[in-house]
């Protein structure tokens, strides 16, 4: 419902938000995130320009979901190039800022506005996931890049088995939650 100004004509309803930034504003950090990673992770031209044009375009179309085609690109890009532990955390900390920031895109309009206080618990969930994840990558890629890979092969089957034991632990929790 409309009101009307003090002139006759019909004044949309609008409300402030004290602490906020346009909603592109998000998109647009998912573009930044998604050039830096590609000029510090991916060492081949035709996978850097993939990711820049992936989050370019989830900019304007998100629920194509390309911007997680920029995500996948990152991580090629660490696949095809030298292990090195500092890499491994930075695509770590770069693809899953892409996944957030694609996540909240989905969203959002361009035109709108987002509370700060709205992205609070995005941000401490990346923080979470990031303080569980490093460590892990680290000693990931430590493991990998003195070893040869039939050296490391037992890897792929415990982090199989952890990963279910992680998607049970996680169901039952939800299970649980659900119940009281």
């Amino acid at each position: 419902m409309t009101g009307l100004s003090l002139r006759g004509r019909p004044r949309p309803h609008t409300f402030r938000v004290p602490a906020s930034v346009p909603g592109a504003v998000v998109r647009l950090a998912l573009v930044a995130v998604a050039v830096a990673a590609a000029f510090t992770v991916i060492p081949l031209p035709m996978w850097r320009g993939i990711a820049i044009v992936a989050a370019v375009a989830s900019v304007f179309v998100p629920r194509t979901m390309v911007g997680w085609v920029a995500a996948v690109s990152i991580a090629i890009g660490l696949f095809v190039s030298e292990p090195s532990p500092a890499r491994t955390a930075l695509a770590v900390l770069l693809v899953h800022a892409v996944h957030v920031l694609a996540g909240i895109g989905l969203t959002i309009s361009l035109r709108s506005q987002v509370a700060l206080r709205a992205l609070l618990p995005s941000a401490r969930r990346f923080a979470v996931i990031q303080l569980i994840a490093q460590p892990i990558a680290f000693g990931g890629s430590l493991l990998v890049s003195g070893a040869s890979g039939a050296a490391i092969a037992w890897l792929a089957p415990l982090g199989a088995v952890m990963l279910l034991g992680g998607v049970a632990f996680a169901l039952r929790a939800l299970r649980r939650a659900d119940a009281g």
